[in-house]
């Protein structure tokens, strides 16, 4: 897989923005993937790595929005299956409410501009 390139431009405010979808090519593994991962959620995955036995791995670039302001973030997220029952896979919270951001479902003429919160944002 590789790192898909959307620009979207709210033409109410004007702002751009740039989102990516997916992961680079040399991530060909979590191991390789795991630098792009901060924090807390490195050092567990690390961790996950090192002390078992890793089923499933799904990490990269992916479009998550909140669901009180409808605004589109764009983490770079992991989910890890390990030891044929366990599951790790960090939340993303919402810069202004602080909402549990979800996966997003519908096009990105959908959601709301960061900058202005209105609905009208045009992908280019």
């Amino acid at each position: 897989m590789s790192v898909k390139s959307i620009d979207a431009q709210c033409q109410h405010c004007h702002s751009k923005v740039h989102f990516k979808i997916g992961h680079d090519d040399k991530e060909e593994s979590i191991e390789k993937a795991i630098d792009n991962l901060t924090g807390k959620t490195q050092i567990q995955v690390r961790s996950i790595i090192r002390k078992h036995t890793i089923d499933n791995a799904e990490y990269g670039y992916a479009l998550f929005v909140c669901p009180d302001c409808q605004i589109l973030y764009n983490p770079y997220s992991v989910k890890v299956e390990y030891d044929n029952i366990m599951l790790f896979q960090p939340f993303h919270k919402c810069q202004r409410c602080n909402s549990t951001l979800i996966k997003a479902t519908n096009t990105i003429e959908a959601y709301a501009c960061e900058q202005c919160g209105e609905k009208q944002l045009t992908t280019s």
